[in-house]
């Protein structure tokens, strides 16, 4: 995989911000791989219905014809904005105007057509959109790309945390209706692309490039699966039949006055922030081929800074009784030092090809380089130790869109991406700095690292090579049924090995070297999974009724091999033939059916109410951990993948309303049930030494969820003003929050918990508010977070925890603010917005997670001359758990 060369970034820049001039802004005519419907009937004006009558979306081939009950349906429609005409002789013809297409929904578009009379001329009316969605049969919600591009967030992830039931975990993690963040799968232009070692998105999506995001937290449809708690499906832009562009550019600053929360951050550059995007999209030579591309970069240097008072070369001496008699040696120059920036480049390339009437193909070929620099609190004065990750991700499309007749069609799919992750402080391990690992002594507690490098490398790379296919078939008018197929193989590569210098090993010489593979101090394997799936889906839709009803067969191999006496799981203490110790995981299949209802009970009110069982195999990771399943000697030091690992389960349950509250508000309030069993967990075991034990991934976790979610919605289009308010109650509980809890409970010689306590991400009152207005040539928006405060355990002076205890305790609740504001202007065919976003307007931080040191704290660490290399809340207090100070960033974004 390619690696990021910072050096070039200033090249990258100025080559990406000339090019950006010249490029643009997609339109709503866009050919994505998921698709909708429109639906009606057209009569006369006395109601009679008129059969022949010939319905087709504007500017494009496709269209029906009306049956003897002047009913019709066009499907495989591509989400958009667009014209619906509707011609018969003798009859006056109607154009209506803004008829939206979403994906997976039903738009009704009713039409009651006039006798013709000489000199008439077409009527144009205005849809009508439909705030109450009468097809939906789960929770779920819709953003699309204009609406992130117009509010103060930074992707479409931010957007998506914006919704009702999906939370973010004090790290910044999403969660979806209180799962693990790993219980989420990402899709992209009908297709899973999930990393396979952690489950994170494999192929990152820039907003310009963004058509519409959908993130259903309910009982999503048997055409998904591999997800426990929730699905976010995004579809991308592509190209028209005119060359659009846009360019987008800003700078940026942290501006605060915590310096006491925020260390250094007077320190931070104006423009320390810079970002870059730019979309460029149109036809081509070739009659039916079109484009789009889109091209991203983001230099940033962060929020917190360390200083480098120490160097990795340096070297201190604590063995003396007196502080002043310690050898403390720093080489640095003291000179402040950006400790989590990051640089990534993103592009994208996308051709659509309408072969034929009926048939489509679309290839999109999306790369992106990504560095980061990794902080330790523990080496805020010591910036030279910590390491750089690097990765790299690559994700290729082939489909093929094939329109049999007016009521089949089918989609063939065929992917590839690959993720590529490397870990290190140099980049070969064997970089005679790394002499600096040597003869590293004890530290004093409460103090920074005075010396060393990590000694650590991980590799980590994985191509996943997919097939999908997909047919659906409408049966008359009630019944859209959709049946696919779907393969998947992972070839997973990881390498983690631990630098050695050593001495007395290399002759006398401080030249690193790299561990055998024998050792637990290097690590190495390589996996083929296999997943495949079928399912079988059907939406009945009759004039008071909406059903999805369907089931989903999944099947997963991990391909690799478990111990057969967990007592001896390295096969070392009473060795046996390979046959015997090792057994081959066995494959897991699940069944897994899916239904759903809504039916209306006013004009504007539908109820729904849906039930589904969904699982999902860990991340793979946790399968492949330590494959050699070697074991340190001592109490609790080692972990063990576990590749016969059963999929995780869940059993949802919903109801809920959607209530119109005129032309222009609509209410929408759920309840919901979530059983979950099967959770990744830990087995703690002994060897037959009896001394030594470790623990192993099982299954052994469980939980529930409730909640319920509220939430209004408005548009009110001709005053320009969009937006939301959206209500979360919660209670999400489990045994653990972590895979591992057990495993450290065991560690720290702690009860393990056997009782439903909450999980670190359980927030009981989650509140948020954003609104958008467009008053030209002036626009703003708003985006206000309530988060109640994130459970933690009390303190308890007791040496033994106590597991009742265990998260019982509440923080503060959290109030954020970010602000967008801007002033269009134009000059001649080129539109200019000039732009300024003020995130964390507030400067809110969490000052309840900062405990009060004791005066015999800080007494005892002056007196002790810790004082010598840092203060006792310098280093108590870590930066690390506060949320990100303000930031005020100034843009300009450029549509031809």
């Amino acid at each position: 995989m390619p690696r990021i060369v910072i050096g070039s970034w200033q090249r990258v820049w100025a080559l990406s911000l000339l090019l950006g001039v010249l490029l643009v802004h997609p339109g709503q005519d866009t050919v994505a791989q998921t698709t909708g419907k429109v639906a009606g009937t057209i009569t006369d004006a006395v109601g009679e219905p008129l059969p022949g009558v010939n319905v087709r979306l504007a500017g494009t081939t496709v269209g029906a014809i009306t049956d003897v009950e002047g009913r019709y349906f066009i499907l495989n429609i591509v989400p958009g904005s667009y014209d619906l005409v509707a011609t018969f002789v003798g009859f006056q013809a109607q154009r209506v105007s803004g008829v939206r297409v979403q994906v997976d929904r039903t738009t009704t578009v009713d039409l009651a057509l006039q006798e013709e009379t000489v000199g008439m001329e077409e009527v144009t009316i205005l849809a009508d959109r439909a705030m109450v969605v009468k097809d939906r049969t789960s929770a779920s919600a819709k953003v699309d790309g204009e609406a992130i591009l117009s509010l103060p967030v930074d992707n479409f992830i931010d957007a998506v945390a914006l919704q009702a039931g999906v939370t973010r975990g004090a790290g910044g993690s999403l969660h979806i209706r209180g799962g693990r963040s790993s219980e989420i799968k990402y899709y992209v232009d009908g297709v899973p692309v999930s990393n396979p070692f952690s489950n994170a998105l494999a192929a990152p999506v820039e907003n310009t490039a963004v058509q519409e995001v959908e993130v259903i937290s309910g009982t999503f449809n048997a055409e998904f699966g591999q997800a426990n708690s929730g699905i976010v499906n995004i579809v991308t832009q592509s190209g028209s039949d005119q060359f659009r562009a846009t360019a987008i550019t800003s700078l940026g600053s942290y501006v605060s006055g915590r310096t006491d929360v925020h260390y250094d951050i007077d320190a931070a550059p104006m423009g320390g922030e810079r970002r870059f995007e730019a979309s460029l999209s149109g036809p081509t030579p070739l009659r039916g081929l079109t484009f789009f591309s889109n091209v991203a970069v983001t230099d940033l240097q962060g929020w917190i800074f360390g200083r480098e008072i120490f160097l990795p070369s340096d070297s201190s001496n604590f063995s003396a009784s007196d502080p002043n008699q310690w050898l403390i040696t720093s080489s640095g120059d003291s000179s402040i030092v950006p400790m989590r920036g990051s640089q990534g480049l993103t592009y994208l390339g996308k051709l659509t090809y309408q072969v034929t009437p009926s048939i489509r193909l679309a290839y999109s070929y999306t790369a992106n380089d990504f560095e980061s620099q990794l902080y330790q609190h523990a080496y805020r004065y010591l910036p030279g130790y910590l390491p750089t990750q690097q990765s790299a991700r690559r994700n290729q499309l082939l489909t093929v869109n094939h329109v049999l007749n007016a009521r089949t069609f089918y989609d063939l799919r065929l992917s590839s991406y690959s993720t590529a992750l490397d870990q290190a402080r140099f980049e070969d391990p064997y970089d005679p700095r790394y002499a600096s690992i040597w003869a590293r002594g004890i530290q004093p507690t409460n103090t920074f690292k005075t010396g060393g490098v990590d000694p650590n490398h991980i590799h980590r790379e994985s191509t996943t090579l997919g097939l999908r296919f997909d047919i659906s078939r409408q049966f008359g008018y009630s019944h859209l049924v959709k049946a696919g197929i779907e393969w998947r193989r992972h070839d997973m590569i990881y390498e983690q090995f631990v630098v050695q210098v050593d001495p007395r090993q290399t002759g006398g010489s401080l030249d690193p070297f790299i561990p055998d593979r024998s050792t637990n101090r290097n690590n190495y394997y390589r996996r083929t999974p296999v997943e495949a799936a079928a399912f079988i889906q059907d939406k009945i839709e009759i004039a008071d009724l909406v059903v999805n009803a369907g089931i989903r067969f999944d099947y997963f191999n991990a391909q690799a091999t478990v111990p057969t006496d967990l007592k001896d799981p390295s096969n070392q203490l009473r060795p046996r033939p390979a046959d015997e110790a090792f057994v081959d995981a066995t494959a897991k299949v699940q069944v897994s059916p899916r239904l759903g209802f809504a039916f209306p009970i006013t004009e504007t009110g539908v109820i729904h109410a849906s039930f589904g069982q969904f699982f999902q195999i860990p991340p793979l990771e946790r399968l492949y951990e330590n494959p050699e399943f070697e074991v340190t000697l001592g109490s609790f030091n080692t972990f063990l993948g576990n590749a016969d690992l059963e999929a995780q389960r869940s059993s949802v349950y919903e109801i809920g309303l959607q209530q119109g509250l005129g032309p222009n508000v609509v209410a929408d309030i759920t309840a919901y049930y979530r059983d979950v069993r099967y959770l990744l967990g830990t087995g703690l075991y002994s060897t037959y030494t009896g001394s030594d034990t470790y623990g192993r991934y099982e299954n052994k976790d469980f939980g529930n969820v409730r909640g319920i979610t509220a939430a209004i919605v408005m548009r009110v289009p001709e005053a320009g003003i969009r937006g939301s308010l959206n209500y979360t109650y919660q209670s999400a509980r489990g045994n653990g929050s972590d895979p591992r809890q057990a495993f450290y409970d065991a560690q720290g010689n702690n009860e393990a918990s056997r009782v439903l306590v909450p999980l670190d991400w359980d927030q009981r009152h989650n509140l948020n508010v954003d609104l958008s207005i467009n008053q030209a040539p002036w626009r703003g928006s708003v985006v206000a977070r309530y988060l109640s405060g994130y459970p933690f355990t009390p303190y308890t002076n007791r040496r033994v925890s106590i597991p009742e205890l265990r998260n019982a305790a509440r923080y503060d609740a959290e109030l954020a603010i970010d602000l967008r504001f801007s002033r269009d202007v134009t000059l001649g065919p080129v539109r200019m917005q000039l732009f300024s976003v003020i995130e964390n307007i507030l400067d809110a931080y969490r000052q309840d997670r900062f405990r009060p040191l004791l005066p015999t704290e800080l007494a005892g660490h002056a007196e002790n001359g810790l004082e010598r290399i840092n203060t006792l809340p310098e280093y108590v207090y870590s930066p690390t758990i506060q949320p990100a100070p303000r930031q005020i960033r100034l843009g300009l974004q450029i549509d031809v």
